[in-house]
């Protein structure tokens, strides 16, 4: 089977806060680059970094692309990116880390049928606290594919708890099953693509939902 060439990546990014004292919503845009990902309400202040391939980790943007736009994917491909969420202020929340499907190409398979690459790939959100132990969990290929069994065309989220100045990891997981067929292996000019959308949504402990 060919290798499947598209584009898998983060280009819409909503950072929702929602406070027990009222709602502050952000989108985050080509159109806006320069705002930051650092939301601040009173002492309530979310951050948002990805891991680096040297290992440092750097602030979202708007433009950020956390997925690997020339990955090749084919039965047992497997991507897994690294988030740091960072509660830098003093107010204990709960987080929820969210990827949802934004936009993709409609693409012919090997039997002339029309198909859509995200019903057959699988997704996979593992949260921690501690960086190494995230990554003994899924640092792995082996490991990383027992956490993503999830369907990619559904909304995917995790809850989470940061107190304050306290901070969590999280481990997005993309894969292709060894068992997908010809029923995804494309042909012609049309590229099979998907876009994906993060969201980090966090409330305020003992506030409103």
């Amino acid at each position: 089977m060919k290798k499947i060439a598209f584009t898998l990546s983060v280009g819409l990014i909503l950072l929702w806060i929602i406070l027990g004292a009222g709602t502050s919503i952000a989108w985050f845009s080509d159109a806006t680059p320069e705002l930051q990902n650092v939301f601040h309400f009173a002492d309530f202040e979310l951050k948002v970094s990805y891991r680096q391939a040297d290992g440092s980790y750097k602030e979202l943007e708007a433009d950020t692309k956390v997925f690997d736009d020339n990955a090749l994917y084919e039965p047992g491909y497997v991507q897994v990116v690294y988030l740091k969420v960072e509660n830098k202020g003093t107010v204990p929340f709960d987080f929820y880390t969210a990827v949802n499907v934004t936009g993709y190409t409609v693409a012919e398979n090997m039997m002339g049928e029309p198909f859509i690459l995200q019903d057959y790939l699988k997704f996979g959100l593992v949260t921690d606290t501690d960086e190494g132990a995230l990554d003994a969990l899924v640092g792995t290929r082996e490991r990383a594919c027992a956490y993503a069994n999830m369907e990619l065309n559904q909304y995917a989220s995790e809850k989470a708890s940061l107190g304050a100045e306290e901070t969590a990891y999280v481990a997005l997981i993309v894969r292709m099953p060894e068992e997908v067929d010809n029923q995804a292996n494309y042909r012609g000019e049309v590229v099979p693509e998907v876009d994906l959308g993060l969201i980090v949504r966090a409330t305020q402990q003992g506030g409103a939902a």
